[in-house]
């Protein structure tokens, strides 16, 4: 069974996501990520890759960064940048490109599906690239770095899905690359125990 769980939010608020909303931390090299953050400050990208406020004197992985990263982030959040949830919940998350939309949705997978190869991974990863996520993740107090997991489609899960994208998004926007994004919130009990009991239901879920 696949443990999949709801999770308490720290996320933008609607007024600024545009801004925050950052693309992976891993698809840059330190001085192209250097260039978006002073481009864009409001950034996520300015916490995940928090070498940005140092010269390149400071290493990428120097202690510094990390202690950076949660500073930033606290200090976002005590301005009121980022909303805090009371109560933990599912999301829903569509990206639509060239008239195509994908949906998943926004949960915490379970460390132990992983060692127990519930979640099925596809390749093998580098461990200064792991213990730099671990980091950041454990420095800053909150899952900074989300993974991309694939799953077989269920009826319920679809029905949840149409049913939640057919109201009003909590966000929705165009980013620059021209994607639309939207996201739901799933916070009614009975979608919420669907979703778990649904996934709990799968032998496996793999890493895209």
């Amino acid at each position: 069974m696949a443990d999949i769980r709801m999770f308490r939010a720290v996320r933008p608020v609607p007024e600024k996501v545009e801004k925050i909303a950052a693309l992976p931390y891993d698809v840059y090299n330190r001085k192209e990520a250097t260039e978006v953050v002073k481009k864009s400050p409001d950034s996520f990208l300015a916490i995940d890759r928090a070498e940005t406020s140092f010269d390149e004197s400071v290493d990428t992985y120097d202690e510094r960064v990390y202690i950076r990263a949660k500073e930033l982030l606290d200090g976002r959040i005590a301005a009121g940048d980022f909303v805090a949830e009371e109560e933990p919940m599912y999301y829903i998350y569509a990206l639509t490109m060239e008239g195509r939309t994908q949906h998943g949705f926004v949960a915490c997978a379970s460390i132990d599906d992983y060692e127990s190869r519930v979640i099925k991974k596809h390749e093998n990863t580098r461990e200064v690239k792991e213990h730099d996520r671990i980091r950041h993740v454990d420095t800053c107090d909150a899952q900074t770095g989300p993974i991309f997991l694939a799953y077989r489609q269920t009826g319920t899960l679809r029905t949840i899905m149409q049913k939640k994208t057919a109201q009003d998004p909590l966000y929705d926007w165009v980013s620059e690359d021209g994607i639309r994004h939207q996201v739901w919130q799933v916070a009614d009990g009975e979608s919420q125990r669907e979703i778990r009991e649904a996934f709990a239901g799968m032998d496996a879920v793999y890493i895209a």
